[in-house]
């Protein structure tokens, strides 16, 4: 152990131009203080001076020492690995949401299954087609459902875990729980549900580690060990971060420090939009950047806006509200990022460069941004581990659902302003067509703005490709910042930004008719209506924040076509 926890880590460059003298000055600010030794001793007034926000933020602090504690499980995890593939299971489906979910993701695309590995399948979306869409792909009877909710309360994972439990039941009968494991917290009413299905096993986590901050607990390690990977030496790499960031006492010099401070001067001087870049091989890194950065960070009006996935681009369409971060890996060349990269540098946009020596590096990559997340929050004093504006959405979307069960349909909230080509648009702008809706709503973007695309759709290679080809538009015409989701995955990550940060973003909400819509065990509506109730509470928790929306229904025309359609007026309207 101790071999791996003291090697070297991944190296770090920060070309921060005309910011670097404040960096330095908010550094040795921070050392004065001795910020590293209260930030391992959970001393809450280094971000907040409110007794009860102090109280909060000390209890969930656990993440700083999770590695440590999972290292000595990780043989009953990897039992337990070699336990399910000989009872026969030749596949794996993890469901749950944001935190839950996020870190399984990364870990699929980074690693390649191990030979000794099962195939993992990730679901997070109450869309009826993807939960049609891995229902077929699997074999039911041979599948493993992780269903992980950290407080076992959380809408999404329980209707996902209660559709394959009857699933199963109908092919197993009472023996349909030996398919089920759990992944939550202590105490939740979803241990109860669990045992009385009789879930194979419970994993159960820590309730001080949040969400967004449980990569390298049960979360990440349980579907990461089902998947062949090395859970041992990835958390021995994220304990020598945590050594390099004074987990065991004063450090020369502290990387997450370093770049938590940098993040945080940068944003409090514009440079508010920390663009990802990276290989393809790291794009699903993006997705846990965005909610551990915008869920931490945008709030008060304030916030650090993670963009994972936004085009690469010359000099020249970038306002001065960028940093750019590459994570690479040193064996690869990536030649085309890394040039432009470098010619951002040139132009006088502040660059961050992390390259990695391999895939198991991002144990400490994990950790590393934990660390320097809750730095920058304290440069920007706030409390990182609260979500103060989430719950509008799901209150709103709660509501929704009343009315379903009483009266069997959503509520018709408001008129489109225009139907064309068989879209329809709600906005609060107007226009003759869909050309000039479109070029009324972007007319409104000024600079330091972003666009935020909300896609309640069904994730297809074809939609990737329509809405990487609208950001580029978008981008190109308008020189803002462009982000895209899909809903309701961006509600536990990006969603607490959308209306706690800055009130900088355009919303463009994507929703659609779900032709072929699936129902809920024990439930009196469908998947489709779940998804649509989530997509009109989030816009209604827009609107109560005063937020600039662009919703467009794409009704029968279908994802792909009418995403078409909406491009090609789009063409029009910026041209």
């Amino acid at each position: 152990m101790a071999s791996e926890a003291t090697t070297s880590i991944p190296d770090m460059t920060m070309q921060l131009v005309s910011y670097q003298s404040a960096v330095d000055a908010k550094l040795q600010e921070f050392n004065a203080k001795n910020f590293t030794a209260g930030f391992w001793q959970k001393q809450a007034d280094l971000w907040v001076q409110d007794a009860t926000a102090q109280q909060s933020l000390r209890s969930f602090m656990g993440w700083l020492r999770v590695a440590e504690t999972m290292l000595p499980r990780v043989p009953e995890i990897e039992e337990f690995a070699r336990e399910v593939k000989a009872a026969g299971f030749q596949h794996v489906v993890v469901m749950g949401m944001g935190g839950s979910t996020m870190t399984p993701i990364v870990f699929k695309q980074a690693f390649e299954k191990a030979a000794d590995g099962l195939p993992l399948s990730v679901l997070d979306t109450t869309n009826p087609a993807t939960v049609r869409e891995v229902e077929a792909s699997v074999p039911l009877a041979e599948t493993l459902f992780v269903v992980a909710s950290k407080s076992g309360t959380t809408a999404e994972p329980l209707a996902f875990g209660d559709y394959f439990y009857a699933r199963l039941k109908e092919l197993k009968g009472d023996k349909a729980g030996e398919n089920f494991v759990a992944i939550t917290d202590p105490g939740s009413k979803f241990v109860t549900q669990a045992t009385a299905e009789g879930y194979r096993r419970i994993f159960l986590n820590f309730a001080e580690v949040g969400g967004r901050f449980s990569a390298l607990s049960y979360f990440g390690l349980v579907p990461a060990a089902l998947y062949g990977i090395d859970i041992k030496t990835l958390l021995e790499r994220a304990i020598g971060m945590m050594r390099a960031t004074g987990s065991e006492g004063e450090v020369a010099q502290n990387p997450g420090l370093e770049l938590g401070v940098a993040l945080g001067v940068l944003a409090q001087q514009g440079r508010d939009k920390l663009t990802l870049v990276v290989p393809a091989g790291l794009s699903d890194f993006g997705l846990w950047l965005e909610q551990l950065v915008a869920e931490s960070t945008g709030k008060e009006g304030k916030g650090i806006l993670p963009l994972a996935g936004d085009p690469l681009n010359s000099p020249q369409v970038y306002g001065q509200d960028r940093v750019f971060v590459y994570v690479g890996y040193e064996s690869q060349p990536d030649a085309d990022n890394r040039a432009k990269v470098a010619a951002l540098q040139a132009a006088g946009h502040p660059v961050v460069t992390i390259l990695l020596r391999d895939a198991l590096d991002l144990g400490q990559e994990f950790f590393r941004w934990e660390v320097a997340t809750a730095v920058a929050s304290a440069v920007l004093e706030i409390n990182p581990f609260d979500q103060p504006n989430v719950q509008a959405a799901k209150t709103a979307t709660d509501q929704l659902m009343k009315v379903v069960v009483e009266k069997g349909a959503l509520p018709q909230t408001s008129s489109p302003v225009l139907q064309e080509n068989g879209l329809d648009y709600y906005t609060s702008v107007s226009g003759a067509d869909a050309t000039e809706v479109l070029r009324n709503f972007f007319g409104q973007a000024k600079a330091g703005d972003f666009l935020c695309i909300q896609a309640y759709l069904q994730e297809t290679p074809a939609v990737n490709q329509e809405l990487d080809e609208l950001r580029a538009l978008v981008q190109q015409q308008k020189h803002i910042a462009t982000a895209s989701g899909y809903g309701p995955r961006f509600l536990h990550s990006t969603g607490q930004y959308h209306k706690g940060g800055p009130d900088t973003g355009l919303f463009l909400q994507l929703t659609t008719d779900h032709a072929q819509d699936l129902p809920l065990p024990g439930r009196p509506y469908t998947f489709g209506t779940f998804q649509n109730a989530q997509a009109a509470g989030d816009l209604q928790a827009l609107h109560d924040y005063n937020r600039r929306t662009l919703r467009v229904h794409l009704g029968t025309a279908g994802e792909e076509a009418g995403v078409a359609t909406l491009l090609e007026a789009l063409r029009k309207a910026l041209a």
